[in-house]
């Protein structure tokens, strides 16, 4: 198990990139405080996933490709690649104190 952060650390609506097994990964805490991790790499291209707080999505910044924030899955594309290749999802757990960990 991977420390990523404390809940009261993210705000509501927030994103943080950190390591995951040698990989960028990127958290998110949705607006509706829902907790949600992913490697950051598209699918498709190998781009880097971003955090979109004003649309609620994850943007892949090579070919602006939006995926749900909820389970990875691919919401709008703009180039051919095989939609059922979504965001690789990291599992979460959350311990007592509020320590949000990358299993």
């Amino acid at each position: 198990m991977e420390k990523i952060a404390n809940v009261k650390d993210i705000k509501r609506g927030g994103s943080l990139t950190f390591d995951y097994k040698g990989r960028t990964a990127i958290f998110v805490r949705t607006k509706e405080d829902e907790l949600a991790a992913y490697v950051a790499i598209c699918p498709h291209a190998g781009g880097n996933i971003e955090w979109d707080e004003q649309i609620n999505k994850l943007l892949c910044e090579t070919h602006l490709s939006l995926f749900n924030v909820k389970d990875g899955s691919v919401y709008k594309h703009s180039s051919t690649f095989e939609l059922d290749k979504g965001l690789t999802k990291i599992e979460l757990k959350v311990d007592q104190d509020q320590n949000i960990y990358a299993l």
